[in-house]
C-alpha cells in the first residue's frame, strides 16, 4: 500500500509539472508573447562580437525541462502539504504564483528594460503570466487530489494573537531586508560582470557602499521600487505560509524554494539579452530569493504546528 501511494504521488507530481509546461505554452500563445518574440528574432540584426545572442540555443528543451520540474515540483510540494483545498487553495496558488513569478519580477523590466524591449512585450508578459497561473492553479489542485478536503482532519492549533505593532515590525524588517539583499546580490553577483555593466550602460563602482551612494544620488527611485516589490513578496508569500500551517523551519524552506524556483525562467532562451547577462541575473536572483524567501517564511509563520493527538 505504501509503494502504491508513493507511485501515485509521483505520477501526480509529474502530471502537475506537465500541466505547468502546457499552461505556460498556452499563456504564451494566447497573450501574443510567442508572436512578438518570433518577430523580434526575425528582425534582429547580427549581434556584435562582444554580445553573442543565439536566437535559439540548442539546450532550449533542457532549460524548459529544468523550469517545469523546479516550478511544478515546488508547487506540488506546497499543494500536497497544504491544509486548504478546493478554490481556496487554488486562489492562494494563483495569487502567489502570478504575484512573484510575473508581477514582482517584471517590475524590474518595466523600470530598467522598457527602452530595450519591443513594443507590447511587457504587456504580453503580464497577460501570459496571468493566463498560465489562472489555468495551472485549479488544474494542479485537481491533479494532486486536493480539490476535496480530507475526511478526517488533524487538529489545528489556533493562531497566536499578534499585536498590530508586531505585524508592522515584521513587515518593516522584511522591507529593509529586501532592499538591502536586492542591492547586495545585485552588486556582488550581477554587477561584477563587465558585459552586464555594458548592457545596462552603468559605471564600474569600486565598493558596495559606493554603489549605494551612487544609486541614492543618481537613481533614488530604485529604493522605492525595491520597497514596493518587497510588499508584493510579503503579500504573496503570506498565503502560502498560512495554508501550510507548518513549523517555522518548514515555512522558511517552503518560501525559499517557492521564491527561487521562478529564477529558472532566466535559463530559457532570451533573444534580447546576452547569455552572459542572463546567467549573471540567474545567479543573482537565485541567491537573493533563497535568502529572502527563507527569512520571509520564518517571520510570516505566526502559528505553531498542529499538536499530535494520540487516539484514545
Amino acid at each position: 500500500m505504501a509503494l502504491r501511494t508513493i507511485l501515485l504521488t509521483g505520477l501526480r507530481i509529474l502530471a502537475a509539472c506537465l500541466l505547468l509546461a502546457v499552461c505556460f505554452a498556452v499563456g504564451g500563445a494566447l497573450s501574443g508573447l510567442d508572436k512578438i518574440a518570433q518577430q523580434t528574432v526575425a528582425s534582429q540584426p547580427a549581434p556584435p562580437a562582444n554580445q553573442q545572442v543565439p536566437p535559439m540555443p540548442k539546450d532550449f528543451l533542457r532549460s524548459f525541462l529544468i523550469f517545469t520540474l523546479c516550478g511544478g515540483g515546488t508547487l506540488s510540494y506546497l499543494i500536497l502539504r497544504s491544509r486548504w483545498h478546493s478554490w481556496m487553495l487554488a486562489g492562494a496558488v494563483f495569487v502567489s504564483t502570478y504575484g512573484i513569478s510575473t508581477v514582482a519580477s517584471q517590475l524590474d523590466s518595466v523600470a530598467l528594460l522598457s527602452n530595450k524591449l519591443p513594443q507590447g512585450m511587457i504587456r504580453a508578459i503580464f497577460v501570459q503570466g496571468a493566463i498560465a497561473a489562472a489555468l495551472f492553479a485549479p488544474l494542479a489542485v485537481l491533479a494532486l487530489g486536493k480539490w476535496r478536503g480530507a475526511s478526517v482532519r488533524a487538529p489545528v492549533s489556533p493562531a497566536a494573537p499578534l499585536k498590530f505593532g508586531s505585524i508592522l515590525l515584521r513587515v518593516a524588517i522584511l522591507v529593509v531586508a529586501f532592499v538591502f539583499l536586492y542591492l547586495f546580490f545585485g552588486y556582488y553577483v550581477a554587477w561584477r560582470n563587465p558585459e552586464l555593466r555594458r548592457f545596462y550602460e552603468g559605471p564600474e563602482l569600486a565598493t558596495f557602499w559606493v554603489s549605494l551612494r551612487h544609486n541614492w544620488t543618481s537613481s533614488r527611485w530604485i529604493y522605492a521600487l525595491a520597497a514596493f516589490r518587497a510588499l508584493i513578496y510579503v503579500a504573496c508569500l503570506y498565503p502560502l505560509v498560512r495554508m501550510l500551517h507548518a513549523s517555522r523551519r518548514e515555512s522558511a524552506l517552503a518560501a525559499a524554494l517557492f521564491s527561487a524556483c521562478w529564477t529558472t525562467l532566466l535559463l530559457l532562451p532570451n533573444p534580447l539579452m546576452p547569455a552572459s547577462v542572463a546567467r549573471s541575473h540567474f545567479w543573482e536572483t537565485l541567491g537573493f530569493n533563497l535568502v529572502f524567501g527563507a527569512l520571509a517564511g520564518w517571520l510570516l509563520c505566526f502559528t505553531a504546528p498542529a499538536p499530535q493527538v494520540e487516539p484514545s
